[in-house]
């Protein structure tokens, strides 16, 4: 199966080397590993998880003793268009990338804006954007879940980059330029 992280397709991705997209998770993760507490219980909320790729790399780094997941499982994907994946073939590979995770992982099949009441606010010490990349989305994303994290939280998200304009728009009205790109063009702010 073609996928966006493990086994990328260049037609989907012709303007940067394939493997871009599995070392800027690996840079993230260094990040985060240098910039969260592990002397403490860890939570992080990922919005977008699609086939569970950066999920698993978030579980297999031992940093979080709890990952939430929000994605819906629905709607207009272009990767699903492009290689005529069906969202029960995505669910299911999304089943199978967390597998051994499900200890720590918890998945909401929901939107985002749907269910951000069920959160706490300042209990997460991270969360990763990774749903719609429309303005509107990720400014309100931001809004609802920036009181979610910790008061030494990171903020983070995938898509800052000239194609997604609405993606550098939002996060640079609501939490200021990242404090670092990665090469898969995720983002992250230290608050």
């Amino acid at each position: 199966m073609i996928t966006q992280r493990f086994n990328t397709n260049i037609e989907w991705r012709n303007y940067w080397a394939p493997n871009h997209y599995i070392y800027g998770m690996f840079q993230l993760i260094e990040y985060l590993e240098i910039h969260i507490k592990h002397e403490r219980h860890t939570e992080m909320i990922e919005i977008g998880s699609y086939m569970g790729e950066s999920t698993m790399l978030f579980a297999s780094s031992g940093l979080f003793n709890r990952i939430t997941c929000i994605d819906p499982f629905e709607g207009d994907e272009e990767f699903n268009h492009l290689f005529n994946y069906t969202w029960d073939e995505v669910y299911s590979e999304f089943l199978m990338n967390t597998r051994y995770f499900n200890d720590i992982i918890t998945l909401h099949k929901d939107y985002s804006h749907e269910i951000n009441h069920i959160y706490k606010d300042m209990a997460y010490d991270f969360i990763y954007l990774d749903g719609s990349k429309k303005y509107e989305d990720v400014k309100k994303d931001l809004e609802l879940y920036l009181p979610k994290l910790k008061d030494d939280g990171i903020i983070g998200g995938h898509g800052y980059q000239e194609q997604f304009g609405g993606v550098i728009k939002a996060v640079n009205e609501l939490v200021g330029e990242p404090d670092k790109i990665f090469r898969d063009y995720s983002w992250v702010k230290k608050l």
